[in-house]
């Protein structure tokens, strides 16, 4: 979907993720301690799990853990990390292995992935144990007014730019992740696996394209196993159990790791907070008006989620973000641009308990419309562009690019 920017400026132009080198992420732990590229870390501890510091390039973080696991002769589960990084990037991030020795964990050798210190710990690391990353971003082919147009738009915006989630959450290559999440939402489960199996997207391989529209043709499941490349492996699950059973779609469903089928529905939660969002910039309802929710910042001027509030008078911008709702079933009241999206979507907050799938089911939570980036360093060298920055757990640093890069809004 087409997002409305915040600032109405031309961009900087260029070109992101030339190489895993230009997009950079170093994980802040809870304890607000970046996890420097490179840098070594050693703590005292106790206990049964060994957390340590992973870096990767080239490798998205379950990849990384896999591939450890296969030299240390152990299984995903005995992994915990805080949250997933991307592949085409450079990163850190801190994870947790259970009953595995430091020493094994030190002596791994992966191209590309480097273990930067571990030391043992009671608990694993698990998902959301983070502040938020720090992002060295570069920007190839900028435009040579670069630096002044980055101090306009930030001057533009006060600052503050929109929460979007990131293109990402839609799919790496198939944007359809929440058009699944849609028809399952709506119960409509036949939809949620054709949509799956048979949506087409120009940026996929040539051979899973066409295995795509040869089953959205002929519509057998059974002869499609024959010609559904190896490399679509959970395609081939779900048409495995439909070659048996042709219209148990919910079970066709169940087939798919839990994780993933619970993807489909957040990436719609995601696509209703983006597209109210969106149209609150678009009409220019951007600053905390009277009834609004919203929260002050933390030291690294990071919302402070568990400390919203409601406005009764109207709230500076500048000093606090007004808070929305990633929709769910426990969403108790919605505002009316909330619930005007709902009603153009054609569903309910209540639908978000799936009665037929209740493990997919997702009580929702608050997010910021905006998030505040307060200390961005940038720098113009040749024709690239450098971004320094922190940004919250579950921001998007691609959302933030958008308003920076695009030369036409």
């Amino acid at each position: 979907m087409d997002l409305a920017y915040l600032s109405k400026l031309s961009g900087v132009g260029g070109v992101l993720k030339s190489s895993p080198e230009d997009f950079i992420v170093e994980e802040i732990t809870k304890e607000g301690e970046v996890l420097e590229l490179g840098k070594r870390f050693e703590k005292e501890g106790d206990g049964d799990f060994t957390r340590f510091v992973l870096q990767k390039r080239n490798w998205n973080t379950l990849q990384a853990l896999r591939e450890i696991g296969n030299k240390l002769h152990c299984g995903m589960k005995r992994f915990g990390y805080a949250g997933v990084k991307d592949r085409n990037a450079v990163t850190t991030q801190l994870a947790s292995a259970f009953r595995i020795d430091r020493t094994a964990l030190l002596s791994v050798r992966i191209k590309d992935i480097q273990i930067n210190g571990a030391w043992r710990a009671k608990e694993k690391v698990r998902i959301g144990e983070l502040l938020g990353n720090r992002f060295t971003i570069t920007a190839r082919d900028a435009a040579a007014d670069a630096e002044t147009a980055v101090n306009g738009i930030y001057a533009d915006t006060n600052g503050l730019f929109p929460n979007y989630f990131g293109e990402q959450r839609f799919g790496s290559i198939r944007k359809n992740t929440h058009l699944v999440g849609k028809a399952i939402v709506s119960g409509n489960f036949k939809e949620a696996v054709w949509n799956y199996l048979t949506y087409l997207d120009e940026a996929e391989r040539e051979e899973g394209k066409e295995a795509r529209k040869k089953l959205a043709e002929d519509g057998d499941f059974k002869k499609a196993l024959d010609y559904f490349p190896k490399y679509l492996g959970y395609e081939r699950t779900m048409l495995n159990h439909l070659s048996a059973n042709p219209t148990d779609y919910v079970n066709a469903l169940r087939k798919l790791p839990r994780g993933l089928s619970l993807m489909f529905v957040h990436a719609y939660q995601s696509y209703i907070f983006n597209k109210t969002l969106s149209k609150k910039i678009s009409e220019g309802r951007v600053s905390i008006e009277l009834g609004d929710m919203f929260c002050g910042k933390d030291r690294f001027g990071f919302p402070k989620l568990d400390e919203v509030r409601k406005a009764e008078s109207r709230a500076e911008a500048g000093e606090y973000l007004p808070v929305g709702r990633v929709i769910g079933y426990e969403t108790t009241e919605l505002s009316d641009e909330e619930r005007g999206i709902l009603e153009e979507e054609g569903v309910s907050e209540k639908e978000f308990l799936i009665n037929s799938f209740p493990e997919l089911s997702s009580k929702g939570t608050l997010r910021s419309f905006f998030i505040s980036v307060e200390k961005l360093r940038f720098s113009y060298e040749s024709d690239k562009m450098i971004f320094n920055f922190c940004l919250p757990s579950g921001s998007y640093a691609t959302s933030l690019m958008r308003e920076f890069i695009d030369r036409c809004k």
